[in-house]
């Protein structure tokens, strides 16, 4: 079998090779041509990928000399010549005509507490029995409301400015409200009373950066780094970095404070915008915040040096990342109440402070001391009549008691003319010296003339007012 076919495959490569004689022989030229223009192609193709490959490089290799080169120039620099960058710098002044926030801009936050109250009548009361809808948890002390749920007064509900509050969490003595801004980025606005701070003491914790730093935990760095120079003006750049997760780098920003008193209103507004500053250029290892704005709008109670106070807070940042919605909601609903209960015992300690004369609370106080509490406002408008008598009355008397300490141990013609002066305090408008251009009314015994060397003790800070709305 194998001699069979030994004959075969012989014969079979006698006619390949023949073939290959007759025709590649005859082809070859062309042949070769062909594998010439393929090498030429390939060798082609190759050189300009090898080009590329080289521009590329070199590209990157000149951008990162420059680099090196410009680290190095800093350096140098940061060595030798560290003051001068930093004169330089404050070279860069900040616009205030231009940043300054202006009371036109921000009055209609003013009426935030009637806003409250329509707000509270459009999302948290029920329609049909008036009482309290159920938010997040029950609060003791709230009759709730136990109407069925309507589902087609829930979707025939106009969506308005009022609607747009969506009701978030309700502790004691506080209710939140979020509005969703950006995709998972949320505005809130919060309702909380204090009754037993005044209002001019949680305004100055409000704007005491320094004591601010001894009571937040979350607060890294807090500092007053911009004043603006116009006279009554109460406006600042504060910059902030706040304390974030481990796995998170810490948050920074750089914000416009200024604050309002309005007399007539009696309510006190503090505004905050994020703001570019030259002294204040991002940070490499903090995440700078370039989004955030707040309005607080305190009210008191009855006066602003009482116990009793009440505010709303509107705000919204952009942190720049998107965060889950859970974890939000359990960062808002846990961290919020806990903030606002270490704001009311600050402001409860921050009293017992300045009661103690403690010398930097005093010290910041005396340098604004004038927010409308301590010295004559502008207007009068602000100062209701009935504050107004019942501050009169304790002025009378406390000024019956000065004058006996005063002129109890004179003459027997001086006591007589002290306790003339302090029987006769009028209901209308009286002087003691016609012959003072600045008019003095009687009702204010202290303002008698006393005994040589007897000293002159203004009782309260009502005393300066008198003088003041006679003088008008």
């Amino acid at each position: 079998m194998a001699m069979k076919l030994l004959p075969n495959s012989t014969l079979a490569l006698r006619k390949f090779n023949k073939y290959l004689r007759k025709n590649v022989k005859d082809q070859s030229a062309s042949i070769l041509r062909l594998w010439g223009t393929q090498c030429e192609f390939v060798f082609a193709q190759q050189l300009r990928r090898s080009q590329q490959i080289f521009a590329h490089y070199a590209k990157i290799w000149e951008e990162r000399a420059f680099r090196e080169l410009l680290k190095r120039f800093r350096g140098q620099v940061q060595r030798h010549a560290k003051g001068f960058i930093l004169s330089s710098a404050t070279l860069l002044s900040f616009d205030w005509e231009r940043e300054r926030i202006e009371l036109d801009a921000v009055q209609e936050h003013m009426d935030d507490f009637q806003f409250l109250e329509r707000l509270q009548l459009e999302t948290i009361y029920c329609r049909r029995c008036e009482k309290r809808k159920l938010i997040d948890s029950r609060v003791e002390g709230i009759n709730y409301c136990h109407c069925p749920k309507n589902v087609t007064e829930m979707l025939s509900a106009e969506r308005n400015a009022y609607t747009a509050w969506e009701p978030y969490i309700e502790q004691q003595r506080m209710i939140t409200w979020r509005q969703e801004i950006k995709p998972g980025l949320f505005a809130y606005k919060v309702y909380v009373e204090y009754p037993d701070v005044t209002a001019e003491d949680f305004l100055h914790v409000q704007i005491d950066v320094e004591y601010r730093k001894k009571w937040d935990n979350t607060a890294v760095n807090l500092e007053v780094i911009d004043e603006d120079s116009a006279k009554g003006s109460n406006s600042h750049i504060i910059y902030w970095e706040a304390l974030w997760p481990k796995l998170f780098a810490n948050r920074d920003y750089v914000y416009n404070r200024r604050f309002f008193v309005d007399r007539n209103r009696r309510v006190i507004m503090i505004v905050n915008k994020s703001v570019e500053h030259p002294k204040c250029p991002a940070k490499p290892h903090t995440q700078r915040v370039h989004e955030y704005w707040s309005y607080m709008v305190i009210k008191p109670t009855t006066a602003f040096n009482k116990p009793g106070v009440s505010f709303v807070l509107t705000y919204f940042d952009n942190p720049g990342l998107s965060i889950p919605k859970y974890i939000t909601t359990w960062v808002a609903k846990k961290q919020m109440p806990d903030f606002l209960q270490q704001l009311h015992q600050a402001t409860v300690n921050y009293a017992k402070a300045k009661k103690q004369n403690e010398t930097r609370i005093i010290e910041f106080w005396d340098k604004h001391k004038d927010p409308g509490f301590e010295y004559p406002p502008d207007t009068l408008l602000g100062y209701s009549a009935e504050d107004f008598s019942e501050a009169q009355k304790q002025e009378e008397e406390t000024s019956l008691q000065q004058a006996n300490l005063n002129y109890g141990d004179t003459k027997a013609s001086t006591k007589t003319t002290g306790a003339a002066n302090a029987k006769s305090i009028p209901e209308t408008t009286q002087f003691n010296d016609k012959s003072n251009p600045c008019t003095v009314p009687a009702a204010d015994a202290t303002d008698a003339q006393p005994e040589e060397g007897a000293p002159v003790k203004k009782s309260s800070w009502w005393s300066y007012l008198y003088s003041y709305i006679y003088f008008i």
